[in-house]
């Protein structure tokens, strides 16, 4: 696993990461639960809130160091 966060890393912020997140949730299947592809390495704030609203389908979107907008998720 990483071991920094995989969303702060999009806007170059370097943020140890606390999370261990399902990309893709798995509602109760094991085999997508021990996959290991669907895992990211996350900090507690962006598990806490941008994951949170991805999970519920809504859209997220940050800025980069450029300024540029840049949807998560």
């Amino acid at each position: 696993m990483q071991p920094l966060c995989e969303f702060c890393l999009i806007t170059e912020d370097i943020t140890a990461a606390e999370v261990v997140d399902h990309i893709k949730s798995h509602k109760g299947d094991l085999e997508l639960f021990y996959d290991s592809l669907n895992l990211q390495s996350l900090c507690k704030h962006c598990h806490d809130s941008a994951k949170q609203m991805i999970d519920r389908g809504k859209k997220v979107v940050t800025y980069g160091v450029d300024g540029y907008p840049i949807e998560m998720g």
